[in-house]
C-alpha cells in the first residue's frame, strides 16, 4: 500500500516537478555528452595545424563545475519541496501514517523522480551525443565524419553519479520529516502578509546597497586611474584588494537591494497616490511588498548566479573575437617568411607549382635606440632602451594599406611612429590630474649614430607591419620614420622580410600546406640576434650559428591557415563548454524563481477568490499576476547583467577593446531564456488562483 501511494503520489506531483525534472535531465545530457566527447575515438584522436588537441583536462573541470552546481539546486529544490508539503506530512501523520513510513514515502518519491530523470538524460543523451559531437566540431571549424556510438563508459559513469545524488536526496528528504512536531506541520509558519512600513534600518540598509553597487561599478569604471594612485601608495600588492572590494561591494549591494532599497521604493509608489490606486497597481505594490520580503535571498541569489554566468560566457565570447583579432594582426598575410627561408620557401613552393597571389618585400633595419612612454599603469613607464627596429615609412604606409586597410600616414623628417606590442588601453590618458598623462606628442627618440636629426615620437600605435612575431622576441617594438632619416641610418643588422598571398587553390592545396608546415616543424636554419656590449653603445650582429651567450630568436616562417585553424579550435572548444555550463545554470536558476512563485500560488488561491467575489474581473486579476512575476524575474536578471556587463567591461580594458558585438549577442539570448520562463510561470499561476468562481482548485 504504502508503495503504491509513494508511485501515485510521483505521477500526481508530475506538474509540480515539471521545471526542476527538465534541470536534472538537462545537467544529465550535458553530464553524459562531455564524458562521451572523453570517450569518443575519434574526436580522442583529433589533430589540427599538426597538433593533437586535448580536451580531457578542461572536460573533466567542467563535469566537475556541473556536478558541484546539481547538487546545490537538487539540495534546494527538494528543501523547498519538503517545506512546501508539511500540511499533507501533517495530515498524514494525523490518520496514523508513522514518521518511519512518511520519510519511506518522501525518499521512495526522490528515487522515483531520479530514476525518470536518469532514463530520460540517457535516452536523449545517447541520442544527442553525436548532434553535440558534430556542434562541437562545427565551432571548432574541423570537418571530421563522426559515426553514432554509444559510449558505455559514459552510461554506466553518468548513471552511477547521479543515481548516488538522487539517493543522498533521497535519504536528505526524509531526515526532514523527523525536525517538525505536528503542530507546526499542520499549522506551517508563514511570513505575516500585512502592509509594513519601511523602518529605519530599511532605509539605511537600503541606501547602503545602492551606494556600494554605484561604488562597485564607479572602482570598475575608473580601475586605470584609482587601480595606479594605490599602487604607488601600497604596492602592487593593493591590485588585489581593489578588485576585491568591487567584487564585494557589488555581493553585499545586492543583497542590501533585494531586501531593503525595494521596500523603500514600493513605499514611495504607495505615496504616489495617482498611481498607487490606478487599476490593479494597489494590489500589485502590497503582493510585490510581501513577495520581495519573502524571497529577498533567493533573488540575491539568483542575481550573482545570473551575473556569474553572463559573465563567464560574455568573456569567452569576448576573448574569442580577442583571439580573431591578434590573429590577423599576429600573421596579416597568407605566408610570411624571413630572408634566411627565402630558398627554401620558395623551392617548396616550386615544387608544388604554387604562384603567388601577391608577394613584397620589405627590409628593416636594427639599431641602438631609446624612447619613453609615460602609461598610467606601470610605475616606471613604458620604456625601450636597447635594440630597436626601424623601418622606412614609404614601406610600412604600403604594408598598412594592404594588410589592414589604414591609410597613409605623414611624417615631417624629425617626426616618428612608435609601435608597441602591448594593448592602447594601458597608454591613454587618464583624467585624472593627479596622474602623469602619456607623453605621446613629442616624445623624445634617441637612435645612438652620429648624424641623425633629433626625433620625436609623434604618434603611438599597435599594428605591425607583417605582425609581431616575425622580428625578435626581445624587440617590441618598431619605430617608423621619414624615408630621408631611413637612408641615413647606417645599422648594425639589415635584413628582409617576404610576404606573399596565395590563390584560393593553393591555400587548399593540401600537399602543400602539410609540407609547409612540416618545413616550419623541423627547419634546421634558425637566425639569432647577438648583443655585442660596448663602453657607451651596444652592436648588434646576426648568426645562423647558436652562440654561447644568449641570443634572440624569432619566427623564421609564419603560416596563416594552420595557425587560424589552431585557433579557432581551441577558441571554439572553450566557447562550447561555456555554452552548455551556462545553458545549466540558466534552466537551474529560472527553475528555482519558477518553483518559489508557483509553490507561492497555492497560498494564493483564497485572496483571489476573495477579490473575484468583491468584483474584480478575471482579466484585472490576470493583469496583476503578470505584472507581479516579471518583477520578479526581471529585476535579478536586469541587475545581474548590468553586473555581468561592467566585468565584461573591465576585461575589455586589458584586452584593448575588442568588439562586444558577440557580448551582446549573448546577453540577448540569455534574457530570452529567463522570458520564456517568465512566461511559463506567469500563466501556470495565473491558471492555477485565476479560476471561475465555485470551479473546484487543483493542481
Amino acid at each position: 500500500m504504502l508503495l503504491r501511494l509513494t508511485f501515485k503520489n510521483a505521477m500526481n506531483r508530475a506538474r509540480d516537478y515539471a521545471a526542476y525534472l527538465i534541470a536534472c535531465v538537462a545537467a544529465i545530457v550535458v553530464y553524459f555528452c562531455f564524458i562521451s566527447i572523453e570517450t569518443d575515438p575519434v574526436l580522442t584522436h583529433l589533430k589540427t595545424a599538426g597538433e593533437r588537441l586535448i580536451f580531457g583536462g578542461t572536460i573533466g573541470v567542467a563535469r566537475i563545475i556541473i556536478l558541484l552546481f546539481v547538487i546545490f539546486f537538487l539540495a534546494y529544490a527538494n528543501l523547498f519541496f519538503v517545506k512546501k508539503r508539511k500540511q499533507e506530512i501533517g495530515i498524514l501523520s494525523v490518520i496514523g501514517v508513522t514518521k518511519l513510513q512518511i520519510s519511506f514515502l518522501f525518499f521512495g518519491e526522490s528515487l522515483i523522480i531520479g530514476l525518470i530523470a536518469i532514463l530520460i538524460g540517457l535516452l536523449l543523451g545517447v541520442f544527442l551525443s553525436k548532434l553535440f559531437a558534430m556542434l562541437l566540431l562545427r565551432m571548432m571549424g574541423i570537418a571530421v565524419a563522426m559515426p553514432f556510438l554509444i559510449s558505455w563508459k559514459a552510461i554506466r559513469q553518468t548513471t552511477g553519479t547521479f543515481g548516488f545524488l538522487f539517493l543522498m536526496i533521497g535519504f536528505l528528504n526524509s531526515t526532514l520529516i523527523f525536525r517538525y512536531r505536528l503542530v507546526d506541520l499542520l499549522h506551517p509558519t508563514r511570513m505575516a502578509k500585512k502592509m509594513k512600513h519601511p523602518t529605519g534600518w530599511t532605509y539605511l540598509w537600503g541606501t547602503i546597497g545602492i551606494a556600494l553597487i554605484a561604488g562597485g561599478y564607479y572602482l570598475a569604471e575608473k580601475i586605470f586611474t584609482l587601480m595606479p594612485m594605490m599602487e604607488r601608495q601600497f604596492g602592487y600588492e593593493a591590485d588585489l584588494f581593489y578588485l576585491l572590494a568591487i567584487l564585494l561591494f557589488e555581493i553585499i549591494g545586492t543583497l542590501a537591494f533585494f531586501q531593503s532599497y525595494i521596500q523603500i521604493w514600493l513605499q514611495f509608489e504607495r505615496r504616489w497616490k495617482r498611481l498607487y490606486y490606478r487599476g490593479t497597481h494597489l494590489l500589485s505594490v502590497s503582493n510585490l511588498s510581501y513577495r520581495f520580503r519573502k524571497n529577498a535571498k533567493t533573488l540575491w541569489m539568483i542575481t550573482i548566479l545570473s551575473a556569474v554566468t553572463i559573465t563567464a560566457i560574455g568573456s569567452t565570447a569576448m576573448i574569442y573575437t580577442y583571439g580573431q583579432s591578434q590573429l590577423k594582426q599576429n600573421i596579416p598575410a597568407d605566408l610570411i617568411y624571413t630572408q634566411l627561408q627565402k630558398s627554401d620557401v620558395e623551392a617548396l613552393m616550386a615544387r608544388y607549382h604554387v604562384t603567388p597571389k601577391s608577394k613584397t618585400v620589405i627590409d628593416y633595419k636594427i639599431i641602438a635606440g631609446n624612447f619613453k612612454l609615460n602609461s598610467p599603469l606601470l610605475q616606471d613607464g613604458y620604456q625601450q632602451n636597447g635594440a630597436t627596429t626601424v623601418i622606412s615609412l614609404s614601406q610600412y604606409n604600403q604594408m598598412m594599406a594592404s594588410q589592414f586597410d589604414r591609410p597613409a600616414t605623414h611624417l615631417e623628417p624629425q617626426e616618428a611612429v612608435a609601435i608597441v606590442d602591448m594593448p592602447l588601453t594601458m597608454l591613454k590618458i587618464p583624467r585624472s590630474k593627479a596622474l602623469k598623462p602619456v607623453q605621446r606628442d613629442h616624445t623624445p627618440l634617441n637612435l645612438y649614430q652620429s648624424g641623425l636629426t633629433h626625433l620625436e615620437v609623434i604618434r603611438v600605435r599597435k599594428l605591425f607591419p607583417n605582425g609581431p612575431a616575425i622580428y625578435f622576441e626581445s624587440i617590441q617594438n618598431m619605430v617608423v620614420v621619414a624615408d630621408a632619416q631611413y637612408q641615413r641610418i647606417q645599422a648594425d643588422v639589415t635584413d628582409q622580410i617576404h610576404t606573399v598571398n596565395l590563390t584560393k587553390k593553393d591555400q587548399q592545396n593540401k600537399p602543400f600546406m602539410a609540407a609547409l608546415l612540416k618545413y616550419t616543424q623541423t627547419a634546421k636554419k634558425q637566425a639569432y640576434l647577438v648583443t655585442e656590449k660596448g663602453k657607451r653603445i651596444d652592436h648588434y650582429r646576426l648568426t645562423i650559428k647558436k652562440p654561447h651567450q644568449t641570443g634572440d630568436t624569432r619566427n623564421e616562417v609564419l603560416i596563416k591557415k594552420p595557425n587560424q585553424a589552431l585557433a579557432n579550435a581551441n577558441f571554439g572548444f572553450y566557447l562550447y563548454i561555456m555554452i552548455l555550463i551556462a545553458l545549466i545554470f540558466m534552466l537551474a536558476t529560472g527553475s528555482i524563481i519558477m518553483l518559489k512563485q508557483l509553490s507561492e500560488a497555492q497560498e494564493e488561491i483564497l485572496q483571489y477568490q476573495t477579490l473575484k467575489k468583491i468584483g474584480m474581473s478575471m482579466a484585472e486579476i490576470k493583469h496583476s499576476i503578470y505584472f507581479q512575476i516579471l518583477m520578479i524575474f526581471l529585476l535579478p536578471i536586469i541587475l545581474g547583467t548590468l553586473h555581468a556587463i561592467f566585468a565584461i567591461r573591465l576585461l575589455s580594458l586589458f584586452l584593448d577593446n575588442p568588439g562586444l558585438q558577440l557580448v551582446y549577442i549573448v546577453c540577448g539570448i540569455f534574457i530570452m531564456i529567463y522570458l520564456m520562463f517568465y512566461l511559463l510561470t506567469a500563466k501556470i499561476y495565473n491558471r492555477i488562483v485565476n479560476r471561475p468562481l465555485y470551479e473546484d482548485t487543483h493542481y
